[in-house]
């Protein structure tokens, strides 16, 4: 079960947002593919932070409770947003992902990273975290690095926590 989704009782908070086609909630609907991207945070999109070329950023999921996880997935968004495709684990991006990042859990005093959860270089839409179970009440991402041009922004599809 995605224990991140909205719909689950999840909540999302960012340290910034582009607009409201682009809210941290659109973040944890379901929508991997972003289809409707910049338009509509309850039928797709994502997150979209509004501080072109300024680290770190970051996308917050709060659970309805405690929940005992051991996968947790990012998704970024595609090149070719205005027709995406369903993400694989081999489909790249060059243009609007987020290249270096931390995926983290709260352990109840301080963040921690998830085994594997320190990103260098990503050049992949989705990035699938896998690891032993953990209990926690809320996960982050924080974005370091994007590719590099005048659209420097973070941006973040969907982020899934799967859990019992």
């Amino acid at each position: 079960m995605n224990v991140a989704l909205a719909s689950n009782g999840a909540t999302a908070t960012a340290s910034s947002t582009l607009d409201d086609g682009r809210l941290p909630v659109a973040a944890i609907n379901g929508d991997r593919n972003g289809v409707h991207w910049g338009t509509d945070p309850a039928t797709g999109s994502g997150w979209h932070d509004s501080t072109n070329g300024v680290y770190p950023d970051w996308l917050q999921v709060n659970f309805n409770g405690s929940k005992t996880i051991d996968e947790i997935d990012v998704f970024s968004v595609q090149d070719n947003y205005n027709s995406p495709v369903e993400p694989t684990s081999t489909l790249t991006f060059t243009q609007y992902g987020v290249t270096d990042f931390q995926v983290q859990y709260w352990n109840g005093s301080a963040w921690v990273d998830v085994p594997g959860g320190n990103v260098t270089g990503n050049n992949l839409v989705w990035r699938k975290f896998t690891f032993g179970q953990i209990t926690t009440t809320k996960i982050h991402v924080v974005v370091s690095k994007t590719p590099a041009g005048p659209d420097s922004y973070s941006r973040i599809v969907e982020l899934e926590a799967w859990g019992q």
